[in-house]
């Protein structure tokens, strides 16, 4: 049997669908063009921005290293030379003088003085120096190489933060930033008994400290000094607005107990250095600003690259689609519509219109309405050859007629006319004559009503009951929504037939039963009847009477039934096709059930579409 309707379109959906052909080209494009030039400028980026950014970086912390060291050194040079001052003993001498009485105010304040500006006034290093006692804190003994208004700017604030110092139990140099200057304060005392008795505090010149040390003009530079209160800045720009908010980040990473650490801050516009080292009297933090665009300018030109390598590609990726659409998947599609519309039906139509595009696609278009027009003239030669010889075959075997059957009638209808007057002759002539009118209708219809095989049905159970008598007993079931089936003329009596003289005739008394009935979409028209049981190979020998083998017909008794039933199974073959027919095989208990199997919805007359088919697969 051949597959239904529903297992095609299930076999079908299991068959992937494949890709199209513009698909692949598209996706080879992608792999073998568009994918590596985006690799490579991938890594192009990444790699080459990476080793700018490090490089970068490692030249940021080792200047902002060397302005560490340089600025510590100058520092530890001043305070160096402020704790000579007490290893000179000069001021001290002449304190104990004056604290003794041997020298007076005057000549104690003569050498103070003397001292201060041999150490600070002629070290340009130093813009004021100031000594006062560790009693007398407010007379002060000082040198400055500036206007007399340091002095004001010493006791507006560098005042208050020496006396704390002073208070203090140290000899240690304490550096200050107070105000934006530099400052060293350190308690002087006695060599020998270790008293305080003086307070020295110099102040350190910026610009001599910054003298001599050569940076990057992109940085910006600045440090500070034991707490984040205040600045050294080596730059002004570090005085705007807009380095306030990451200047304030790199402050909160400053810890006096770091040494030789460097934290990193960044933000959308600056990256931000803070490199913290920690020394005998001070710990120091030194900062480095720069702007991100200036720094890292070197990352310009890789994005002028990349944007040129995109403004080339996707020109060339257009036109690659361009070139895609037009040449290959516009006349392909051409050609599958056209393809689709003979499949339809449209046999020899002709592809029309623009021409194509190359001389691929033109040579394929040329050959398709060639071969079109050639299919169109086999299918309606063929055709119209098939359809005639097939309109002949149905007539033939509708024609047919069982000599032996009308024998058989008539000597029954003569013995019963000699044998008793009877009414019962009357209704057997009726009945015979019913069969003769069915069996030689001459109007050529191919369907009738299923009611009207059932009344020639009936009339053949008439006369054989009569024959038979009690012998025979006839059971019916049948569906009554089907009485108005279309079904082939004639098909039922050669089944009957052949059920009495395979089975009734072989036994003394046996039943023939017809069920009538629709399932799956099909309606079955069944003859189960008692008799003789089938074999395995009765079973065989009635199928290649049916499928019409060569051979499988003998002569001699029963050879008009075979012809009948073969008869019956290829015309409802040629009207609904292969999968529908008669079958005969064994069935409960021994009986034997003849089957036919028609649609239940009449297909459409589809000889066009089954001569497409057999043309595309022969077998």
């Amino acid at each position: 049997m051949k597959p239904g309707k529903k297992e095609k379109e299930s076999a079908d959906k299991t068959i992937k669908k494949p890709i199209s052909l513009k698909r692949r080209l598209l996706f080879l494009v992608v792999i073998c063009w568009i994918v590596p030039v985006m690799i490579i400028c991938l890594f192009m980026t990444l790699y080459y921005r990476r080793s700018i950014i490090e490089k970068t970086e490692t030249l940021m912390e080792e200047g902002l290293k060397n302005f560490t060291a340089f600025h510590a050194q100058k520092i530890n040079e001043a305070i160096a030379i402020s704790k000579k001052t007490s290893y000179e003993l000069i001021i001290e001498k002449a304190w104990k003088k004056y604290k003794a009485g041997d020298i007076s105010d005057a000549e104690f304040y003569k050498e103070v003085i003397s001292n201060l500006k041999s150490k600070y006034y002629n070290d340009n290093r130093f813009i004021i120096s100031v000594f006062y006692l560790s009693e007398e804190p407010d007379r002060l003994y000082y040198t400055s190489r500036e206007p007399t208004s340091y002095i004001k700017n010493y006791n507006d604030y560098v005042k208050q933060e020496a006396n704390k110092i002073t208070q203090q139990d140290t000899s240690n140099a304490q550096v200050k930033i107070i105000k934006g200057k530099i400052y060293i304060i350190r308690n002087l005392y006695t060599i020998s008994n270790y008293t305080k008795f003086g307070t020295l505090v110099v102040e350190l010149n910026a610009g001599k400290l910054f003298e001599g040390i050569s940076l990057n003009k992109d940085y910006e530079l600045g440090f500070l000094i034991d707490n984040t209160e205040s600045m050294i800045l080596y730059n002004e720009d570090l005085k705007e607005e807009s380095r306030a908010a990451i200047i304030n980040k790199l402050k909160k990473q400053y810890n006096k107990q770091s040494n030789g650490k460097i934290v990193k801050i960044d933000d959308h516009v600056y990256t931000g250095l803070l490199y913290q080292q920690k020394f005998v009297d001070y710990h120091l933090g030194a900062v480095l600003i720069a702007n991100k665009n200036i720094i890292y300018s070197g990352l310009t030109a890789i994005r002028y690259i990349i944007v040129l390598i995109l403004l080339i590609i996707i020109p060339v990726f257009i036109y690659m689609l361009y070139f895609i659409g037009e040449h290959i998947t516009v006349p392909m599609g051409r050609m599958i519509e056209a393809a689709k519309e003979v499949e339809q039906g449209k046999i020899g139509m002709q592809i029309e219109g623009d021409p194509m595009p190359n001389a691929e696609f033109a040579y394929l278009l040329d050959s398709f309405n060639q071969m079109s027009c050639e299919v169109k003239y086999l299918f309606d030669y063929a055709y119209d050859e098939r359809l005639a010889r097939k309109e002949a075959k149905i007539i033939a075997l509708q024609s047919q007629i069982n000599p032996h059957f009308l024998n058989n009638t008539l000597e029954m209808m003569n013995w019963q006319a000699r044998m008793a007057g009877d009414v019962q002759v009357s209704k057997m002539i009726e009945a015979l004559g019913t069969l003769l009118d069915y069996s030689l209708d001459r109007s050529n219809k191919k369907l009738i009503n299923l009611t009207e095989e059932l009344r020639c049905a009936d009339a053949y159970f008439y006369i054989i009951s009569m024959r038979f008598g009690q012998r025979l007993k006839v059971e019916k079931e049948v569906d009554q929504d089907l009485l108005q089936l279309q079904v082939p003329q004639l098909i039922l009596q050669p089944i009957l037939e052949n059920a009495v003289v395979h089975g009734i005739e072989a036994v003394k008394s046996g039943t023939i039963k017809l069920k009538i009935y629709k399932e799956n979409g099909n309606v079955f028209l069944q003859v189960i009847n008692t008799g003789k049981i089938m074999t395995p190979e009765d079973v065989k020998r009635v199928k290649a009477i049916l499928e019409g083998k060569s051979g499988s017909i003998t002569t001699g008794t029963g050879k008009h039934v075979s012809l009948g039933i073969r008869n019956v199974n290829e015309r409802i073959k040629l009207i609904y096709g292969e999968e529908y027919g008669l079958t005969i095989l064994p069935y409960e208990e021994g009986d034997t059930a003849s089957t036919i199997t028609l649609p239940f919805e009449m297909p459409v007359d589809s000889e066009k579409g089954k001569l497409l088919k057999n043309i595309r697969d022969p077998k």
